[in-house]
């Protein structure tokens, strides 16, 4: 089925900043990230507060020096060119055809973390929560802080109606149809299927179980892997997105709030909200091992984080090669 949807103009990219640019940025200020990092404050009744709580963060300089290894890496090369010839590849479409709905329904595959991954990691501190003795609970609720702030914006928490943004970005693009299983790109759900596997991983285990506490910091780490990912891809696309909706809608141009409504799912992801998220999946992490008396392992953070980039540099490339078949 090949049938047009809607005629675009093309939208070439006229290279910004790369994915590679972006995280060398963010890695760069790496410490002074650490250092902003924060659980907030909560306004418990009238004038009563509490106060908003510092990250505790250990061995920064060798964490920085493990993400400059993770991204200068082959596999992690290899997946940003992917993902960049398929932003690129959507930007140059002159219609909105099978091949842009193929690309919309994977790309939301690749973007179930949250979901899959985040959110399971707080069922299943909440329902253990219960079960953690006296002397640990404070250790243990600075976990679960951690994961609330790497979870919050992609369930409404923080960033009010984020669940119809991808919505009303792809109606803008007269794309809606993306959804019908037509459109399914395998490369992408079984990407999303690894992400689920890692969110229910030994989760009937017994909770001291070294088995369990395992899974559950290999979880967390695959959300620092996957946050600090996506903060490099939305910001690559976030330099192109009004472009192409002005150039697919033109009709945006005149309505300031479509437009915002139609760019806010990309724009919404873009800046520091995301590499923000890993850095509280991190702290999480870290938090964990101290609660469940594990070793934070920079290396074994290193091997999921090059993992990970491998497996969504593989969607991406079936993502390009549906956009250009």
């Amino acid at each position: 089925m090949n049938s047009i949807v809607m005629e675009s103009n093309i939208v070439v990219p006229q290279h910004q900043l790369s994915m590679q640019q972006f995280g060398e940025a963010f890695i760069e200020d790496l410490p002074k990230h650490f250092a902003a990092l924060k659980i907030p404050g909560r306004v418990i009744c009238g004038d009563q507060r509490k106060a908003a709580i510092p990250a505790h963060v250990d061995q920064v300089p060798a964490i920085q020096l493990a993400m400059h290894e993770v991204l200068g890496h082959e596999t992690t090369q290899a997946s940003q060119d992917w993902t960049e010839k398929s932003f690129n590849a959507f930007l140059e479409k002159a219609v909105v055809d099978e091949g842009v709905l193929k690309f919309f329904n994977g790309w939301n595959e690749t973007h179930k973390t949250t979901s899959l991954v985040s959110a399971k990691i707080i069922m299943r501190l909440a329902a253990d929560a219960g079960a953690i003795p006296a002397h640990q609970q404070s250790l243990y609720n600075n976990v679960m802080a951690h994961m609330h702030e790497v979870a919050k914006d992609d369930f409404g928490l923080g960033h009010e109606g984020h669940d119809g943004m991808y919505g009303y970005m792809t109606s803008a693009f007269g794309a809606s149809r993306w959804v019908e299983s037509q459109y399914v790109v395998p490369g992408c759900n079984e990407f999303s299927g690894f992400l689920y596997r890692v969110g229910i991983a030994e989760n009937k285990s017994p909770l001291n179980s070294h088995e369990y506490k395992r899974s559950m910091l290999e979880a967390m780490m695959t959300s620092v892997a996957s946050e600090l990912w996506n903060g490099r891809e939305y910001n690559y696309i976030a330099q192109y997105i009004e472009e192409k909706l002005n150039a697919v809608n033109p009709d945006l141009r005149a309505d300031v709030k479509a437009l915002r409504n139609a760019k806010g799912y990309v724009m919404g992801h873009s800046g520091e909200v995301e590499n923000r998220h890993g850095l509280h999946a991190l702290a999480a992490a870290q938090a964990y091992c101290r609660f469940a008396d594990l070793e934070f392992d920079i290396h074994r953070l290193k091997e999921i984080m090059i993992d990970y980039n491998g497996r969504v540099g593989k969607a991406f490339s079936s993502l390009h090669e549906a956009l250009t078949a």
